[in-house]
């Protein structure tokens, strides 16, 4: 049912949770509904993003995309676009019921550019 991908960055993810003091933060979705998605950074003076958390339901494919997220993200800036199709691509796909957490990591990214 998931790809290769999608299971390795299940298993290997990184940031899970939530941080202490988060210069940023964004959350797609509603919590009261099981569906969302929160993101947590620290961005530096420099705008490099040093620290991230996600905080999302304990499914596989909701935290696959956190765990790409933060390798994506963690060491780097926001500059950088990502869409929903390259999140996929490199996730090796998702179920299409399931495809909405794509959406929703491109999304709290998005929405965090213009207060950065």
């Amino acid at each position: 049912m998931f790809s290769p991908q999608t299971r390795r960055y299940f298993d290997q993810a990184k940031g899970y949770g939530q941080l202490a003091a988060p210069t940023h933060q964004s959350l797609v979705g509603k919590r009261e509904h099981g569906h969302f998605f929160q993101l947590q950074l620290v961005i530096d003076a420099g705008g490099v993003v040093t620290d991230l958390a996600f905080y999302c339901p304990r499914c596989l494919p909701a935290i696959a995309c956190g765990g790409y997220l933060y390798l994506r993200l963690v060491g780097g800036r926001l500059d950088e676009e990502l869409t929903v199709e390259q999140v996929l691509e490199d996730l090796g796909g998702l179920p299409a019921q399931r495809c909405f957490y794509a959406w929703m990591v491109v999304e709290a990214i998005r929405t965090l550019k213009g207060v950065t």
